[in-house]
């Protein structure tokens, strides 16, 4: 088994692939002391992530916050053979983790914005009453940190 791992720098292309990927991994710590991980819809705005919970999701009143969190998204990608590749590859994985604090979104304009570019983000027609009580808090991620890399192995 062979693997090769190249760390991507390229911003433009990190932004584009935040902006565009559905979903991701957000991995934070509950009051609990437990570590979660949960698999979430996103929206990546001003090099922050967004994180929409609803009226009675009992995870958002669990979360600590201003404490660091993890987030991280994965795009399978089309198998490539690169000219120096001693083997056949058989995947090729993208991914990009994003860490910084998590933090309440408390502004309720800014929230109303938020939801709003949610929406654009994964609804197809808006033309049909929205149900915002689904997506009526928010957390984000104060992003300190991003980091990408492609894997291409077999």
């Amino acid at each position: 088994m062979h693997i090769a791992v190249n760390q991507v720098r390229d911003l433009e292309l990190i932004e584009k692939e935040l902006s565009s990927n559905p979903a991701g991994v957000l991995a934070l710590m509950l009051d609990n002391e437990k570590v979660s991980q949960i698999a979430t819809t996103f929206l990546y705005l001003d090099k922050n992530i967004f994180i929409f919970f609803g009226n009675d999701d009992e995870l958002f009143d669990k979360i600590q916050f201003e404490t660091n969190v993890t987030f991280t998204i994965l795009k399978y990608g089309k198998i490539k053979k690169e000219k120096n590749m001693v083997f056949e590859p058989t995947y090729n994985l993208f991914s990009i983790s994003i860490s910084g604090l998590v933090k309440k979104v408390d502004e309720p304009k800014l929230l109303e914005e938020l939801q709003q570019n949610y929406i654009s983000k994964y609804k197809k027609s808006v033309e049909e009453k929205i149900d915002l009580s689904t997506i009526s808090k928010a957390i984000i991620i104060d992003t300190e940190e991003i980091q990408a890399f492609e894997e291409t192995g077999g």
